[in-house]
């Protein structure tokens, strides 16, 4: 490109990385054939958003109740844990033999010890000096430590060793908006950036030392959306059999009649695959409106929660995904 200006190269060079992306997503648009998503449990809630193991024992957040079974064998049963609202997830200490859970709507957190009983340990509304603003996502690593995430800004996660030990906190509004979810995979933080289509690796909480992975084709920040009109707008990321799976919030009401199917459950490799658009879409392999949600990797499986957005009386549902 002689006599071409510096600006005009980085033009063509932008196009062109265009262009290579589009190409890398057309060879990835076939549904792969080495995995299945068959349902896991009977139609048993609207908003189902979270399944925990604990052993054989099950437990499922929906909205403004728990849903428990002893096994895969048995039926969901509603816990008669009240005085909570729109809980988002719980997670199992096994050190303290307690489970930590989110009520989001009222803005803390509480500890129980059995779902099957109506009696609360104890909650919280303040970690590190900080209120809690609609907390989310709830995980504990295998050294015990407990995150919890304000989704928004200032998005801050905490860590603690129980409520109200030991208590520090990360603030990331600097580089995430509303943001959903939590995992820890090979003893790391991932933190999960909806709105902003970014997810953070925390490799030391303590000392704040964290990578910020950005997605392909983030066009508007936003927390909720398709594809076409927002890029990206991821609800969970986890890792299973060697890949990266991601959900995102896409559904008809925020598609602005684009496609709401498209790249809702993708698969990746790498962030660097995360990052230039290189996944495959799955979304063909879950039924047509229904939102993935939070993903739990157990036993050879990925398990999957799921709801429809626009319906608030059409039963949600749990999928799992394993391999061949």
């Amino acid at each position: 490109m002689r006599g071409a200006s510096r600006g005009q190269l980085r033009r063509g060079i932008a196009v062109w990385m265009i262009i290579v992306g589009s190409l890398l997503r057309l060879c990835h648009a076939a549904p792969p054939t080495d995995v299945v998503v068959e349902r896991y449990a009977p139609e048993v809630a609207h908003d189902c958003v979270h399944l925990l193991f604990h052993d054989t024992f099950e437990l499922l957040t929906a909205d403004s109740r728990f849903m428990w079974r002893a096994s895969s064998l048995d039926s969901f049963q509603v816990s008669p844990l009240d005085g909570f609202q729109d809980a988002h997830s719980a997670a199992y200490h096994s050190r303290l033999k307690l489970y930590f859970a989110t009520d989001t709507t009222n803005h803390r957190m509480f500890t129980f010890r059995d779902p099957r009983k109506n009696e609360q340990v104890k909650s919280i509304s303040t970690i590190a000096g900080v209120k809690l603003d609609r907390p989310h996502d709830v995980v504990v690593d295998d050294d015990g430590w407990v995150y919890v995430i304000n989704p928004n800004p200032p998005t801050t996660v905490f860590r603690f060793r129980d409520l109200g030990v030991e208590e520090s906190a990360l603030d990331l509004s600097e580089h995430l908006t509303y943001s959903r979810a939590l995992s820890v995979v090979k003893n790391r933080l991932y933190v999960v950036g909806s709105s902003s289509g970014k997810i953070v690796e925390v490799a030391d909480f303590a000392n704040q030392e964290f990578t910020v992975h950005e997605s392909y084709g983030k066009t508007r920040d936003s927390p909720a959306g398709s594809w076409k009109t927002t890029g990206l707008v991821p609800n969970d990321a986890d890792f299973f059999e060697g890949s990266w799976y991601v959900t995102n919030y896409f559904c008809p009401e925020y598609a602005n009649k684009t496609d709401h199917n498209e790249h809702k459950l993708i698969r990746f490799k790498t962030w660097d695959d995360f990052r230039s658009g290189r996944w495959d879409d799955l979304s063909s392999l879950l039924p047509d409106k229904l939102v993935p949600y939070y993903l739990t990797p157990h036993d050879g499986g990925l398990y999957i929660a799921t709801f429809e957005h626009e319906d608030p009386t059409h039963p949600g549902g749990l999928w799992r995904l394993r391999k061949k």
